[in-house]
């Protein structure tokens, strides 16, 4: 399984430097993971479809359907960026558990 490297981003999705002021790089599936969670559709202009909207999940009544959706939502989107999804469990969100590797 391959690991992905990429810019990396500080805690405010900025950005982050090296101590010699350049630009930090580095194993990056996590804050991928992140962004692909925490964005919705419509927000990457390179590709409309990408993003799951986590946000509108966490703000709204959530039970066994929107638990449902969610995960399903979770699983087509990581699959779709080419991740497999080992597991997906977000039945409670405040106790979530996802797991997922790269092709």
């Amino acid at each position: 399984m391959a690991t992905a490297t990429d810019l990396l981003l500080d805690d405010t999705y900025d950005l982050a430097l090296t101590p010699d002021g350049d630009l930090a790089v580095g194993e990056s599936d996590g804050q991928h993971l992140s962004l692909l969670l925490l964005t919705a559709q419509g927000e990457w202009r390179a590709d409309p479809l990408v993003g799951v909207g986590l946000r509108q999940y966490q703000s709204a009544p959530y039970g066994p359907a929107q638990a449902q959706a969610l995960q399903r939502e979770v699983q087509v989107q990581l699959e779709r960026d080419g991740y497999q999804v080992l597991e997906n469990d977000l039945s409670n969100l405040s106790a979530a558990k996802l797991n997922a590797v790269r092709l």
